[in-house]
């Protein structure tokens, strides 16, 4: 009885097991290395098993390197941000009056989060609602009943994406605070909220410092 035939990847399969265990085998018969043809995966024409290689070997560095290009970016932007975030809390602490907080609040925050508007919203019983959880999101997806609340600023066809927190003035009282972007990035719903909720507490304490 003779022998079922091989599928092509069981046969493959063999080939690469006999390989493993024949570890010396390309050491024995270099001129196969030579001899192999591969396919060039940036074009039609065939290549030796070597320049394979060192294509793998050149698309692995670039990959590598666009992660450490990446890793920097993201370590220089982080301290960009720290020195931002120690100027806007040294303008709250000097502010003296609600002008001063409030505008230090908006020039600050639009410096910490690069975004072209940030400002303070007038006290509105609607805003208790984002109190636990800020809007964060695209501009086009922000409900109506907030959209409103923006005045002037939503006429502006050119915003992508919004944060919009509440500030707790005291138990009854809830002001605003919306930064706008025209990054649609900037602003996502997977984005966490824990910062935007500390940043919410600090504006308050500011603003309950000098309300008379």
């Amino acid at each position: 009885m003779s022998a079922p035939e091989l599928s092509q990847d069981e046969q493959e399969a063999l080939v690469v097991q006999w390989l493993k265990a024949c570890p010396g085998f390309f050491e024995r018969h270099a001129e196969v290395l030579q001899e192999v043809r591969l396919k060039d995966p940036n074009s039609d024409r065939a290549i030796s098993l070597q320049e394979r290689q060192m294509h793998l070997l050149r698309s692995q560095n670039q990959e590598l390197n666009l992660r450490l290009n990446e890793m920097l970016r993201f370590g220089s932007r982080n301290d960009k941000t720290q020195v931002a975030m120690v100027a806007w809390l040294q303008k709250l602490i000097e502010a003296k009056d609600i002008n001063e907080v409030n505008s230090a609040l908006e020039s600050g925050l639009s410096s910490v989060f690069e975004v072209e508007v940030c400002k303070v919203l007038p006290n509105d019983p609607i805003f208790e609602k984002l109190l636990d959880r800020p809007i964060c999101q695209a501009f086009a997806n922000c409900p109506d009943l907030f959209k409103e609340k923006l005045g002037h600023l939503q006429t502006n066809n050119e915003w992508e994406s919004l944060a919009i927190l509440a500030i707790p003035l005291d138990q009854s009282r809830f002001a605003g605070l919306v930064l706008l972007s025209k990054d649609r990035e900037r602003f996502t719903e997977d984005m966490g909220v824990f910062y935007l909720r500390q940043i919410a507490g600090l504006a308050a304490a500011a603003l309950r410092r000098v309300a008379s």
